[in-house]
């Protein structure tokens, strides 16, 4: 059986790892490395939509089209937990992660930049993979999950998806196939998850901050478990929101692992370290929120302040910021910069919030310090980015540097 690698990658790179272990054939190219089709499989990168041409090309010819998730699940036979969702995916894995490894070994992988496929090959011994994964690796895809946790969605990455309910249906691929013994935790406060879950065969495991006929619900100042008190809403979740939320989607999926009592939940959440440049603290009055890649993650980092001179800009990957009009009452002024600045610029002034266009991050920042008298001043991008930084952890970085220089 002949394999062809599609896309050179962190994906793929792992991939190679894992049918180099299986002493399986393969070729690994990019796709202008091409030079025919007879294959049995190709493992396409995430990033390469199933319309471009070579993928339809193999598909017409009949032959498998899967990415590194698919290859994981067909290889290696695991406890696997899977995460996704339009924001939150990050926090809850490791959340997740860092919840169950008072009892087990846990690796967290996928979307995260640890790819699924490399983690099998160098953690053997793992009990569980927490997975996060992304709309792309989702297209398509047919997988059973022993728990998938499905957070929110919402418009995003329409330049891949082209329509939003192409992105929808990726999503829901979560859930679709896992089988009657598995379980799938959603978000009971949305009616489109609510939608996704209506006919899956597994078990479904409810998470809400409104209703007590949830599995997962609040009471009285702490978040509960199937009646069983579990964790107090203390500041820190009771100030961030979507915090909140990933907290209650972690302990409905943690509970359904044996082992894992109330007691060892709270306890390890003592020490659960918050993802880095989500919403990350520089001063009293400077937050980086670099982690943020789409307008929605915006909205949720603004739920969190009275008054915001907010700096942003990015890649445009044709999102919508119609999202946040019900905030924009928290934005003094907006320094946007980048690809999308004026795309950000024509839809604040149509909505009466000033704002002012920059080059670049410096620039955009420094003028946000200038004019700041009492307002926080939130770094809280709303677009991927490819623009000016290779990820957002580069664009993260830097802004921190930028940040910490102009105030000492």
């Amino acid at each position: 059986m002949k394999t062809l690698v599609l896309g050179k990658g962190v994906a793929n790179d792992g991939v190679v790892m894992l049918l180099e272990e299986e002493n399986m054939e393969y070729d690994y190219l990019n796709l202008d490395e091409i030079k025919h089709y007879e294959y049995d499989y190709v493992i396409k990168a995430p990033g390469i939509p199933y319309t471009e041409e070579h993928i339809q090309k193999f598909l017409n010819l009949k032959i498998k089209v899967i990415t590194d998730i698919e290859l994981a699940f067909l290889l290696r036979k695991k406890f696997y937990i899977g995460v996704t969702g339009s924001n939150g995916k990050t926090t809850t894995v490791s959340l997740i992660q860092h919840i169950l490894s008072a009892k087990y070994q846990v690796v967290a992988c996928g979307n995260i930049g640890y790819s699924i496929c490399r983690a099998l090959v160098e953690h053997k011994e793992a009990d569980i993979f927490v997975v996060e994964l992304s709309s792309f690796q989702l297209e398509n895809a047919y997988i059973d999950l022993n728990i998938g946790v499905l957070l929110n969605v919402h418009p995003c990455h329409l330049d891949h998806h082209k329509e939003y309910k192409d992105y929808i249906l990726s999503k829901a691929n979560l859930c679709k196939n896992q089988s009657a013994s598995h379980y799938c935790v959603y978000h009971m406060d949305d009616p489109l998850l609510r939608d996704i879950v209506k006919n899956v065969e597994c078990q479904k495991i409810s998470f809400s901050k409104s209703s007590y006929l949830a599995k997962c619900y609040i009471h009285e100042g702490y978040i509960y478990y199937q009646k069983s008190k579990i964790l107090k809403i203390d500041e820190n979740l009771a100030s961030r929101p979507y915090l909140l939320e990933d907290a209650m989607a972690s302990i409905s999926a943690v509970s359904l692992v044996n082992k894992i009592t109330p007691k060892i939940i709270k306890e390890q959440w003592k020490t659960f370290q918050q993802i880095e440049y989500r919403l990350t603290k520089i001063n009293d009055y400077i937050y980086n929120d670099a982690k943020s890649t789409n307008p929605y993650s915006t909205l949720a980092a603004l739920d969190c302040f009275t008054s915001v001179e907010l700096v942003c800009g990015g890649y445009d990957r044709h999102e919508n910021l119609a999202c946040l009009k019900g905030a924009l009452s928290k934005i003094k002024r907006v320094y946007a910069y980048g690809q999308t600045k004026e795309k950000i610029k024509a839809f604040m002034e149509e909505n009466a919030v000033e704002c002012f266009t920059f080059e670049d991050l410096d620039t955009a920042f420094l003028k946000a310090y200038q004019d700041r008298t009492s307002e926080t001043i939130l770094f809280s991008p709303m677009f991927a980015s490819f623009d000016h930084f290779k990820n957002y952890m580069e664009r993260g970085k830097y802004f921190n540097e930028i940040a910490k220089k102009l105030i000492e």
